[in-house]
């Protein structure tokens, strides 16, 4: 991977979760997949399981999100 994807990813991992959802959203949208189009419900569905990841990732690590 080059040095300046690296980057991006490091800067990315020092989001807010809230930003990191927003970035995936932007990115999915932009991205092509089979026929050029990304849904709404498969954008839906995707940050539906990212929020999952998550919670899961916090819960794991004792972090609560209220």
């Amino acid at each position: 991977m080059p040095l300046t994807a690296q980057q991006i990813l490091i800067a990315f991992d020092a989001l807010p979760d809230v930003d990191q959802d927003a970035i995936v959203k932007e990115l999915l949208s932009r991205s092509t997949f089979g026929n050029g189009e990304v849904t709404d419900e498969a954008l839906v569905e995707l940050t539906d399981e990212l929020f999952q990841m998550y919670d899961a990732e916090e819960t794991s690590n004792g972090i609560t999100s209220h």
